[in-house]
């Protein structure tokens, strides 16, 4: 090898010679000393180009040490390698050696830029839409918003004081006007108003509020009508919330709202799953609360009193959680939030996910566009079949109990592909989909360290769902002021809930049929005594 390095250097010393003064041999050193100049060069170029791949994949920090520390001796193996080959006959499968690792890196530099970009990105600066919704009688003679400058606009400062007042600022620099705004206490108050059409012609109502008055009360439905609406977009940012010790198990408050577009902190809840955690004896176990469960929420001004779970999220999620701690006396330590948008984008990223339904069923319309059949058992499934799965309540006899069940075997789906060492392939994808529907208070590297655990350790998840029930009811609804369908909590459920939370957090192994199974064993064995 010495006498390769001298040789070299030797032949380099013509690179600078004109050609036309040298001789046959002399061209033919100036001829090698280029090449391997050509070769060192690119040696270097794939010494830089390594050195910020690394230095991506060390802030990206989803790597088990062991992993990295491999990958680093990889690199300086094949560096040296195309290094000294530049000295020998093999120079010219080094210099493609380089290329190839060059380009190599060039595409995991950018993927990890990607990712990190990404990860900054899920628990940061977010753009909220608000829609608000200017509402008439049904026989009113105005089709615009600009045809009502000229009435009273009513408005529930009790719940939705903020946005209102914000759309009637937003309307008057529109259209340069200066409407008049009457302030009611509950909303039988504001309907009773505007129903008689009086001291108010007009209100504002949030879109999410509207859809919920319409699904319960159908005279609200049939006696009114929607001139336009306000959308009000603000930036906020995500607290992320504190990290917690590695191993310690932890809870998180799964959201889905039944909008589309941008996501917002506000709005309806029609999914409400707690899953608790062990990172430890790798558990997940998934509780589902129906939306319409008729417990304590506060609304936005913190006034508390008996409602539809699903209301508690016009508070903002942190009204969901703190509903749900009422219940069950487990606080959520993150939250994670989705859209309609958000399911479809992140099943499709992910390639599909494996949905294993308990029942079989053709949704409705209600539930999408297309009707889709599922089969009971295994179902491959992309977004908008995954959103079907999720919606459907329609065709069931227990309808939102099912809709629960479907929605937790979903989730199921999501985590054991998320798992997956298929993942991989399409990571950057599911990361960039995430940072666009995916509204977190879960700070990055908490998501990073459970990725490198994964990595770490493929033992499978052993992942339960259990759901809380109870019997519909037609009940009062205290802090939005109308009667609705509810879903009276059958606490035995709730307890059963709560014991099966203690159980993950105590590292036991949980199987929620073998459990369930036996306090019914039980029970029966009390009765007959």
């Amino acid at each position: 090898m010495a006498n390769f390095f001298t040789k070299t250097n030797k032949d380099m010393k013509y690179i600078f010679k004109k050609s036309a003064n040298l001789n046959k041999k002399e061209k033919r050193r100036k001829k090698r000393g280029v090449m391997a100049l050509i070769g060192l060069l690119l040696v270097l170029v794939e010494l830089v180009i390594s050195g910020l791949f690394l230095f991506e994949i060390f802030k990206l920090d989803i790597f088990p040490t062991k992993y990295f520390i491999m990958m680093i001796i990889i690199l300086v193996l094949i560096l040296l390698y195309n290094f000294t080959s530049q000295f020998t006959k093999a120079h010219y499968f080094g210099k493609f050696l380089s290329v190839l690792m060059s380009v190599i890196l060039v595409f995991g530099y950018l993927v990890g830029s990607k990712v990190n970009w990404a990860f900054g990105n899920i628990t940061n600066t977010k753009i909220e839409t608000d829609v608000v919704d200017v509402i008439v009688l049904k026989h009113d003679s105005a089709s615009s918003i600009k045809d009502a400058l000229s009435y009273t606009f009513g408005y529930n400062g009790s719940i939705e004081e903020t946005l209102s007042t914000k759309a009637a600022e937003q309307i008057n620099s529109e259209n340069n006007a200066s409407i008049s705004t009457k302030k009611y206490t509950s909303w039988d108050n504001l309907l009773e108003a505007l129903y008689s059409n009086k001291d108010i012609k007009a209100i504002f109502m949030t879109e999410s509020m509207r859809a919920s008055m319409s699904e319960e009360d159908t005279d609200f439905a049939s006696k009114t009508k929607v001139l336009g609406n306000i959308k009000i977009i603000t930036k906020t940012t995500v607290n992320t919330a504190a990290k917690k010790s590695k191993g310690e198990p932890f809870v998180v408050y799964i959201s889905g709202n039944d909008g589309y577009g941008d996501i917002s902190d506000v709005g309806r809840s029609d999914v409400n799953i707690l899953a608790v955690i062990n990172p430890e004896t790798r558990q997940v176990l998934l509780i589902s609360t129906p939306r319409d469960y008729y417990i304590t929420i506060s609304d936005a001004n913190g006034r508390k009193g008996i409602d539809k779970l699903t209301h508690a999220g016009n508070a903002g999620t942190q009204g969901s959680i703190d509903a749900l701690y009422d219940l069950y006396g487990f606080k959520a330590d993150y939250f994670m939030k989705l859209n309609f948008d958000g399911c479809v984008k992140i099943v499709d990223a992910l390639g599909g996910i494996t949905i294993d339904s308990e029942v079989e069923f053709t949704n409705g319309n209600d539930a999408a566009p297309e009707n889709y059949h599922f089969v009971k058992g295994l179902n491959e499934c992309d977004g908008a079949m995954t959103l079907a799965f999720v919606r459907e309540r329609q065709c069931f006899m227990n309808g939102d109990f099912q809709r629960g069940r479907n929605q937790q075997a979903a989730i199921s789906g999501i985590i054991n592909k998320a798992t997956s060492p298929s993942i991989l392939t399409s990571y950057s994808s599911v990361l960039e989909a995430a940072t666009e529907v995916l509204y977190t208070n879960m700070p990055t590297s908490m998501i990073t360290g459970l990725i490198k655990d994964q990595l770490a350790d493929s033992t499978p998840w052993n992942v339960q769902s259990y759901a809380v029930s109870g019997r519909t009811q037609s009940n009062y609804c205290n802090l939005y002021g109308f009667y609705a369908s509810t879903v009276v909590p059958d606490y035995d459920t709730v307890n059963i809930a709560i014991k099966l939370m203690n159980m993950i957090y105590n590292d036991e192994t949980v199987n929620v049929d073998e459990y369930v199974e036996s306090l019914e064993n039980e029970t029966a064995t009390g009765s007959a005594q």
